[in-house]
């Protein structure tokens, strides 16, 4: 399989901007919120691919996405507690 330059620009454009952004986040917000926020990451995609490539989930992503979504609120529940 042959990697496309601009699909290998725009991940390298993502990283390279995204990657600080985490790490200025985590020193800004400590690390609970954006590793929350970092953890929601394959359920927007899930969403997105719904949404524009009108992709049917299966069993396994139904899981999956409720299992991210259940872990993402529990610990969001448990943050605020504490």
């Amino acid at each position: 399989m042959k990697l496309s330059g601009k699909v290998f620009l725009a991940g390298l454009i993502s990283y390279g901007v995204g990657g600080p952004l985490y790490v200025l986040s985590v020193d800004y917000a400590g690390i609970a919120v954006p590793t929350l926020i970092t953890a929601l990451s394959p359920v927007i995609t899930e969403v997105l691919a719904i949404v524009r490539l009108k992709e049917k989930l299966n069993r396994k992503s139904i899981l999956g996405f409720t299992a991210v979504i259940t872990g993402v609120v529990i610990a969001s529940l448990i943050g605020i507690q504490i």
